[in-house]
């Protein structure tokens, strides 16, 4: 009988060894929990990112394993553009952080009802360029051409109709592959590679393409004896400021609430990694591309080392933007996409109350 309770407590305890052992990563949607009491566990904490600028905004955390001053581990993952929606989405999330569109943040932010996310920063402030052979481009000229987009109804689509519309001009706006005069005719592509090749052969002639896209397009140009030329759509949006609210982190509720100090310390540690990726271009298009978690499925990284420089990752437009400070131009922004996204089969986003801005009040 002895024998037979000494079994048992050591099953019991083996038991509470494997229970208390359990952290973050137990998770079942393979992810963050949120919840606190992660003092004295083994717990690991996953952040998302888009490929591409937004990745670069973090490649420093990557390359180095920051914790983010958490005390616990990060696992980073840097997921194709076209899948990042699906980490903040669902019944409790998968990433304790996300960087994402702010578009698509505005509404996804209550999709984990039990540990709504919010708002922390801007991380990117707009970096497209409409890219032609042809000078002197400017907005007006546009009319009676056909413009090449990626993505409809996406943060590039949508910020260009803004930009079109602060110009007068959104009643010149069809869709196809065809000109027509005094239109401006909107051609969509699933991604940068894909308009690429139509524009080195003149096939289009006008294409709104991202960094460092555009930088790639230009090199590639210059190989062949050819010139391209860029109009903003920073400046076409907003001529003072030139720029928008492009990707924001969003960050659990739980974890914001659970780590107040690392919150506020956040801003300085994503602008020297802005510092860093500038003066180490080469370094950061490495550290992104190790991190790539779609790999198995044939993702091809945009970032290439070749054709990322500093200038490049400036041009990139990365800058944190506390949550209180972009608040404006957020709500802004989101009004100006839902306007021009009426008639849309989706809504392009969803205006946010103050509760979407986390509030940072050190402990």
């Amino acid at each position: 009988m002895k024998k037979f309770y000494g079994i048992i407590i050591t099953v019991l305890c083996c038991a509470l060894l494997a229970f208390t052992a359990c952290g973050r990563d137990g998770d079942a949607n393979g992810g963050g929990g949120g919840n606190g009491g992660t003092d004295g566990q083994d717990v690991t904490f996953t952040f998302y990112v888009p490929d591409g600028a937004p990745a670069l905004a973090i490649a420093k955390f990557i390359k180095e394993g920051d914790d983010l001053g958490l005390g616990h581990s990060v696992d980073y993952n840097v997921v194709s553009s076209n899948d990042i929606s699906m980490y903040l989405n669902g019944a409790k999330g998968y990433g304790d952080f996300v960087i994402l569109p702010v578009n698509a943040a505005s509404k996804l932010y209550k999709a984990n009802a039990e540990d709504p996310y919010k708002m922390a920063a801007v991380i990117t402030h707009g970096n497209l360029f409409i890219m032609s052979a042809s000078e002197n481009l400017t907005a007006e000229g546009l009319k009676g051409q056909v413009v090449g987009v990626i993505g409809e109804g996406l943060v590039p689509d949508l910020t260009l109709r803004a930009a079109l519309s602060k110009a007068g001009l959104s009643d010149c706006i069809e869709t196809g592959d065809s000109a027509a005069a005094d239109k401006i005719t909107l051609n969509y592509f699933q991604q940068a590679s894909d308009m690429m090749p139509l524009l080195l052969s003149g096939k289009l002639s006008y294409g709104l393409l991202p960094e460092p896209a555009a930088t790639t397009l230009e090199t590639k140009a210059a190989a062949q004896g050819k010139t391209f030329y860029r109009l903003s759509l920073q400046d076409m949006y907003d001529a003072e400021s030139r720029e928008y609210p492009q990707a924001v982190l969003m960050v659990k509720s739980s974890v914001a609430n659970e780590y107040p100090e690392v919150m506020s310390a956040l801003g300085d540690k994503f602008t020297a990694a802005a510092e860093w990726a500038a003066a180490n271009p080469a370094e950061a298009v490495n550290a992104v591309n190790k991190n790539i978690t779609d790999k198995e499925a044939g993702f091809t990284p945009s970032l290439q080392p070749s054709a990322v420089t500093a200038e490049v990752i400036r041009g990139c437009n990365i800058r944190w933007q506390g949550a209180a400070d972009a608040k404006d131009d957020v709500k802004a922004y989101l009004a100006d996409i839902i306007n021009v996204g009426v008639g849309l089969d989706i809504p392009p986003a969803v205006q946010v109350v103050d509760d979407f801005f986390l509030t940072v009040s050190a402990a």
